[in-house]
């Protein structure tokens, strides 16, 4: 079983710590987010130095993170919640191209508008153009549901990127907001596992414990084992025994974030192999 180090699991951690962590842990792969590439870059890091830290550990870099509102014009997103947030923002899409260019990830998220109205016509325009875009980078778009916002379940992802009919496009599917959104199994189950080019794992409450959704999915999530999702039923849709692709453990928590990196990484995925089909 390959895994992926998602970012959000180890947020504090520096570029060497996060690497070495995932090492440590026996996972193949980090993830990173745009914002902490940026950050690295302005550092003063080196493409070279980042290149010879992941091969000091025998890490590749196994996803990238994301591209918002992908199907909105340009421009600020106006969310009080996220000040700064830009929608279809070129300069964050050109950075996803480089890491993929630098590294060769493998695969970058986009996630709708924040939002409820439908995505239309346009969202499958959009999601075929901005693979068409990433092809020559070798770069497949994972379409992310996301219950808060205009695509906000696995129906509405799958017919986006059906509709849009591209070889490089497919969903990713993140347990969290699966099962706290619609966790409608007849349609993840209709969608297929071959669809799903990313898959996020984590657990959690079925039901919120503070009102606060978005607040929770980026702070209260628990590892894999430790909270009310039907795991072992979720992963056996979406990763089925003997699917080779990664699996990225991805667990926004204060808790985590309290933790040495390596504690964190570890408490992340140790209970991801008694979950997963054999």
């Amino acid at each position: 079983m390959s895994t992926v180090l998602a970012w959000g699991t180890v947020r504090p951690a520096s570029f060497p710590d996060r690497v070495a962590a995932a090492a440590a842990a026996g996972y193949d792969a980090i993830g990173l987010s745009v914002p902490y590439y940026r950050q690295l870059l302005e550092q003063g890091w080196t493409h070279a130095e980042m290149r010879r830290v992941l091969d000091d550990y025998a890490v590749t870099v196994g996803e990238a993170e994301v591209i918002f509102g992908f199907c909105a014009e340009p421009g600020p997103a106006g969310i009080p919640e996220r000040p700064g947030l830009v929608y279809a923002d070129p300069e964050v899409e050109a950075a996803v191209l480089r890491l993929a260019d630098e590294f060769g990830v493998p695969h970058a998220q986009a996630v709708g508008t924040f939002d409820t109205g439908p995505p239309g016509e346009r969202a499958v325009e959009a999601f075929a153009a901005l693979c068409d875009r990433a092809a020559p980078h070798g770069l497949s778009i994972a379409l992310e549901f996301v219950p808060y916002t205009n695509i906000p379940d696995v129906a509405t992802a799958a017919a986006i990127v059906t509709a849009a009919d591209r070889a490089n496009g497919g969903l990713c599917v993140d347990a969290w907001h699966f099962f706290r959104g619609d966790p409608d199994w007849h349609e993840l189950a209709k969608a297929g596992p071959g669809l799903f080019t990313m898959v996020q794992v984590n657990d959690g409450p079925m039901v919120t414990e503070t009102g606060n959704i978005r607040m929770e999915a980026v702070s209260r999530r628990r590892c894999p084992g430790q909270g009310e999702f039907d795991l072992k039923r979720f992963l056996e849709v979406v990763r089925p025994a003997g699917d080779p692709r990664a699996i990225s453990v991805e667990v926004y928590s204060t808790a985590l974030d309290r933790l040495p990196s390596v504690e964190a990484a570890r408490a992340a995925v140790a209970g991801l192999a008694d979950l997963t089909p054999r």
